[in-house]
């Protein structure tokens, strides 16, 4: 059982950096600050017990994040990217590097473990920056777009493109060059993908990838944003964009 990569490339406004309000755990960085919450979510303190968090509450490389239904929460990173989690989601914040100057590289790995995730990513410097958003059976390296997937109760993950372009591969990523077999994560569900099976697929913006839990992909598909009286997550994220400068 093996994950499967996404690579996504485009071109965003840097948004200003926001400070932490929390003090810093002992020998750990500040990956960013609560910006936003509406409902009821919980933090897991690097991984510890559950508990209830606030807008400003700080988080930190390995903590755990996890909404309640009907919650919105957006995480703001120390270079401006936002992360934001629907209801009954959850995400852990599995690694953070940011460089001091501001152009330095920077490094970000987090885990969609249940629901559906935004993420508004500055830009990347050099080859040895990434900013990963892994779930069961993809991980999405991202630089500087406009990107949101989500989690099927089939095992399935949507990715679907709101700005640049994404590169679309069912090849393990220990098989991609700065990986190897000892940073390979195992997960219930995937199916292995045999070698002669690895694809790659090119979707742009407004286009719609979906990977099957078995590895399998559609070929890129054209969506249009529609909020309804049920679901208004794009349309919020889109409202949250701009409230933050982040050009369409």
């Amino acid at each position: 059982m093996k994950l499967c990569r996404f690579l996504v490339g485009a071109t965003l406004l840097a948004i200003g950096l926001t400070a932490g309000h929390e003090p810093a755990q002992a020998g750990n960085s500040t990956l960013g600050t609560i910006t936003f919450l509406r409902g009821d979510a919980l933090r897991a303190k690097q991984g510890t017990h559950w508990e209830p968090i606030k807008e400003k509450t700080a988080v930190f490389q390995g903590d755990k994040l996890k909404t309640k239904e009907g919650a919105r929460l957006e995480a703001t990173l120390a270079d401006g990217s936002k992360l934001r989690l629907g209801g009954n989601s959850e995400l852990n914040l599995q690694q953070v590097s940011f460089g001091k100057k501001s152009k330095a590289k920077k490094k970000v790995s987090v885990k969609l473990v249940v629901g559906r995730v935004w993420a508004s990513v500055t830009s990347l410097f050099g080859s040895d920056s990434k900013f990963e958003v892994t779930s069961p059976n993809a991980v999405a390296g991202v630089r500087g777009t406009r990107f949101a997937a989500s989690l099927g109760d089939d095992g399935s993950t949507t990715v679907k493109v709101y700005a640049g372009n994404v590169l679309v591969s069912n090849q393990p990523i220990y098989a991609i060059k700065g990986h190897t077999k000892a940073n390979r994560v195992e997960v219930a569900g995937p199916q292995e993908i045999a070698k002669d099976a690895w694809e790659e697929m090119v979707a742009g913006a407004m286009k719609m990838v979906q990977v099957a839990a078995n590895g399998e992909m559609t070929a890129p598909q054209e969506f249009q944003m529609a909020a309804t009286e049920d679901d208004d997550w794009e349309q919020w994220n889109s409202e949250r964009d701009k409230l933050a400068g982040i050009s369409e």
